[in-house]
């Protein structure tokens, strides 16, 4: 009886892994093994700016992230003001742009955006592209989000700058505009000096 039990337990076991490697979970993932599929949404978003640590970064397509929004939820001293993370909110929509990077640059820039210190962390989402493709990519979010703080009028140039190069929608463009404008006006600082 007890052979029976065993050999009904692996049988169910290894008809579930058959099942489980055929079954698509949805979402594209590289066929290159040694990169992965990024989603670029704040600084990110400016490809001279990421260049800097991933070299092999390569342009794949315009995307959406549903259900989430950004919102300023990190203070940085360097920048002196908010930085951008996902914040989940049913019905938003986060603009944002999918790379492909070398995994062993993804590991660099894990160290640049604090995951060893638990500020940030990386995570894979489903995003979808500008055709409707989903694409399984991964993405950098505060793990403690705190404020929101008045966002960094220097980081917001990278945002807009990016946005601009990559072709995303123009109310997102304006909005971001809106707000540095709205911040330069608040702390009297001319917008030929903003940087």
């Amino acid at each position: 009886m007890l052979k029976k039990l065993i050999l009904f337990a692996l049988f169910f076991i290894l008809a579930g892994k058959l099942i489980s490697a055929e079954y698509n979970s949805g979402g594209e993932n590289p066929d290159n093994d040694n990169v992965i599929y990024y989603f670029g949404y704040g600084s990110n978003l400016d490809e001279d700016y990421m260049r800097q640590w991933t070299p092999s970064l390569e342009f794949v397509s315009l995307a959406r992230l549903p259900n989430f929004e950004i919102q300023f939820r990190k203070y940085s001293t360097d920048l002196e003001g908010g930085i951008s993370s996902i914040i989940e909110k049913p019905g938003g929509m986060v603009q944002g742009v999918i790379y492909t990077i070398e995994k062993s640059e993804m590991e660099a820039l894990d160290i640049l955006e604090d995951v060893p210190l638990g500020i940030y962390k990386r995570e894979t989402f489903k995003v979808v592209s500008k055709n409707g493709t989903w694409y399984n990519a991964d993405l950098y979010r505060v793990v403690n989000p705190k404020g929101p703080f008045t966002p960094s009028v220097k980081y917001l140039g990278y945002m807009i700058k990016g946005a601009k190069a990559q072709g995303i929608n123009q109310s997102w463009i304006d909005y971001l505009e809106f707000l540095r404008e709205e911040i330069l006006k608040d702390t009297g600082i001319p917008m030929d000096q903003e940087e």
